[in-house]
């Protein structure tokens, strides 16, 4: 099971992530809404310079303005991009020309059943579905899983890779996988400790998720 640990804010944090063994990076640029662990896409590239070969670096956004969502890709390098805001189809169009070698992640908040036909909508036009989810201030990063159920029926029903994101901890994640069966899983508060990311709760993560079957 391949793993992404997001919220990427400093050295410090990437080399717990990489350190463990970490599929991809998720660097927080462009934000609207609440985060403790926004960079610049200046700072993000900084950080992607130094990353060895087979991690992949995530550009994750709030921003929903096109233009300003190909400005940050360029100046930070990242190869996948992750909307977590509404974004039109005509728009991902438009950045897909832009960037023809961005891969393209569409959050879905799963907050009751109607998620399922908002997935099976997105994955017309997506690369991958992202189920996240969120509160009236934050877009993601909450720490509150949602329903696992729900999340459940848009992997089955949708033929697009579906990451699992929302509430995952290493003591969890397990569990999470074998209900769910999802392409990857991603977490972002749940491998902090006093609100910084601890290298043994990221490790751990890793290999739960690296294990489990």
């Amino acid at each position: 099971m391949k793993c992404k640990i997001c919220g990427t804010g400093s050295f410090a944090d990437l080399k717990c992530a990489v350190d463990a063994g970490t599929d991809a990076v998720g660097f927080l640029m462009g934000i609207t809404h609440v985060t403790q662990d926004a960079v610049t896409p200046e700072e993000a590239a900084v950080m992607i310079r130094t990353l060895p070969p087979f991690i992949e670096p995530v550009a994750v956004t709030h921003l929903q303005d096109t233009h300003s969502i190909i400005d940050i890709i360029q100046r930070s390098g990242c190869t996948t991009l992750q909307i977590q805001n509404t974004i039109s189809p005509e728009d991902i169009v438009m950045i897909r020309d832009a960037l023809p070698y961005i891969r393209i992640m569409k959050a879905v908040h799963v907050m009751d059943a109607s998620a399922v036909e908002t997935a099976q909508e997105v994955a017309i036009y997506a690369d991958a579905i992202i189920l996240d989810t969120r509160t009236p201030d934050r877009l993601g990063g909450t720490g509150l899983t949602h329903d696992w159920g729900i999340s459940a029926k848009i992997v089955e029903f949708v033929e697009i890779p579906v990451i699992l994101a929302g509430g995952l901890t290493p003591e969890n994640v397990t569990a999470a996988i074998r209900q769910i069966r999802p392409y990857a899983v991603d977490v972002h508060t749940g491998v902090k400790k006093n609100n910084v990311r601890d290298a043994l709760k990221t490790k751990a993560f890793v290999e739960a998720a690296h294990n489990a079957i």
